[in-house]
C-alpha cells in the first residue's frame, strides 16, 4: 500500500520541517541532524518517508554523517516504499559525485532481496523496480562494472527478477538511441553502447530461459513440472516483451502527440545504421512466442522501411512466415491492419523491390496468410496484386 498521510499527521510536518533546517544549518547546529535520525525510529511509515527520502540535504554539511545514516536505512528499514524512495532519491543525486558509496549501499539491499523485503499487496516491487533504475544508472551512464556483474545475475533468473529487469530496461529508453542524434558526443556513443549491451543481455538470457521452460512446456513432463515451466516462460516473455516496448517507443516508432522527448531515430540514415547496429538483437526478438511482442517488432520494422526497404521486407517476411505463424499472429485483428498497412506502403512507394521474382513470391506468400485465415482487407490486396505490380 502507498503511504499517505492528512492534515493531523503533525509528526510527518514536523519531520518535513527539520529537513528543511537542515539544507540551511545543519553544519552549525548537529542537533538537526540528531532530530532528524531520531526520525527514524518513528513507528510511523510516513515520518520516516520524510527523512529517507531527503537525507541528500546532509550532503554537504555533514556528509559523513548522511552515509552513515544511510547505512542504517538500507541495513534495517523494512519499508520497500521507503527504502526504494531512499534509493532512487539518494542516488540519482550523488551517483556521480560517490559511485563506490552508492553501490556499497545498493549491495546491502541486493543481499536483502531474497530475505525479509517483500513486495506490496498491489503486486509491485519497489525494491526490484528501484535496483533496476539504479543499476542502469550507475552501469550505462557511468560504465560502473560491478552493477554490470550485478545486471548480468540477475538476467539470468527473470522469473525471480522480472520487475528489476523491467526496471532496468525501461531506464534505457533515451539511452538506446543516443548516438543517432544530431551531433552524438563520445559519451553519447558509450551511454549508447552500454544501453545496447545491458538490453542485449536482458533480452539474450530470457530468450534462453523462454527457450528451456518451453521445451519442457511442450514435453511428457509431469503435470507440475510442466505448470512449473509456464509460470517460468511467462515471466520470460514478459521481460522481452518490455524490452522489445522500449525499442518501439525510445525509435519514435509511436508517436506520442510531440511529447517524445528521446533522441529516437530523426531519419533514413539513422535508421539504416539502427538496422545494421541491431540486427542481432532484432532477430532474437523475431524469436518472441509471445504475440504482442511480434506486433511490436513488426510495427517498429515498419517505421524503419525508410532505412532499408529490402531489408526491412524481408525481415517482416521472415517474422510473419515464421514465427508469426506459429504463434497465430495472423488471426490478430491489430496484426492484420499493420501488415495490409505495410503492404500498402510498400505497393505505393517501394513497388520496385517487387521486380525481383523471389521477393514477389514472398508478398504473395504474406498476403495469402492473413487471407487464408478471412481477412478481407489482405484478399482484396491478393486479388488486385497483378494489377498492382504492373
Amino acid at each position: 500500500m502507498s503511504i499517505h498521510w492528512g492534515n493531523w499527521d503533525v509528526r510527518v510536518y514536523a519531520a518535513q520541517a527539520w529537513v528543511s533546517l537542515a539544507s540551511r544549518f545543519a553544519a552549525e547546529h548537529p542537533e538537526i541532524v540528531d532530530r532528524l535520525e531520531a526520525s527514524l525510529d518513528d513507528p510511523a511509515p510516513s515520518v520516516r518517508l520524510q527523512v529517507a527520502q531527503n537525507l541528500q540535504v546532509l550532503s554537504v554539511a555533514v556528509p559523513e554523517r548522511m552515509w552513515e545514516i544511510g547505512r542504517r536505512i538500507v541495513i534495517t528499514e523494512t519499508n520497500t516504499h521507503i527504502l526504494a524512495a531512499f534509493l532512487n532519491a539518494l542516488v540519482t543525486r550523488l551517483g556521480h559525485a560517490a559511485p563506490e558509496r552508492c553501490e556499497a549501499l545498493l549491495a546491502i539491499v541486493r543481499e536483502r532481496l531474497n530475505g525479509d523485503l517483500r513486495r506490496d499487496r498491489e503486486g509491485r516491487d519497489h525494491i526490484q523496480e528501484s535496483l533496476g533504475c539504479r543499476t542502469a544508472q550507475l552501469y550505462v551512464g557511468q560504465g560502473r562494472a560491478l552493477t554490470r556483474s550485478w545486471l548480468e545475475e540477475w538476467a539470468a533468473h527473470p522469473d525471480r527478477y522480472l520487475q528489476l529487469l523491467d526496471g532496468f530496461s525501461s531506464s534505457l529508453r533515451r539511452a538506446l538511441f543516443e548516438r543517432y542524434g544530431s551531433t552524438p558526443d563520445a559519451q553519447a556513443y558509450a551511454i549508447c553502447d552500454r544501453a545496447q549491451e545491458g538490453l542485449s543481455l536482458v533480452i539474450t538470457s530470457a530468450a534462453k530461459f523462454s527457450a528451456e521452460a518451453y521445451t519442457v512446456m511442450t514435453s511428457g513432463a509431469a503435470e507440475a513440472e510442466r505448470a512449473a515451466a509456464e509460470v517460468r516462460f511467462a515471466a520470460a516473455e514478459k521481460v522481452i516483451h518490455h524490452a522489445m516496448s522500449q525499442l518501439y517507443f525510445g525509435s519514435g516508432a509511436f508517436a506520442n502527440n510531440g511529447r517524445n522527448t528521446a533522441p529516437g531515430l530523426p531519419g533514413p540514415v539513422a535508421m539504416a545504421r539502427f538496422l545494421t547496429d541491431y540486427a542481432a538483437l532484432l532477430t532474437l526478438l523475431g524469436s518472441s512466442r509471445q504475440p504482442s511482442t511480434l506486433h511490436h517488432l513488426v510495427q517498429l520494422y515498419e517505421f524503419l522501411i525508410p532505412g532499408d526497404p529490402v531489408r526491412v521486407f524481408e525481415a517482416i517476411h521472415t517474422i510473419l512466415l515464421g514465427r508469426g505463424e506459429e504463434e497465430g499472429y495472423h488471426h490478430e485483428s491489430l496484426g492484420n491492419s499493420v501488415v495490409v498497412g505495410i503492404v500498402q506502403r510498400y505497393l505505393a512507394d517501394y513497388r520496385e523491390i517487387f521486380d525481383n521474382q523471389g521477393r514477389r513470391g514472398r508478398l504473395v506468400a504474406i498476403l495469402q496468410l492473413f487471407s487464408e485465415v478471412g481477412w478481407p482487407e489482405a484478399l482484396k490486396l491478393l486479388y488486385q496484386l497483378p494489377d498492382l505490380l504492373r
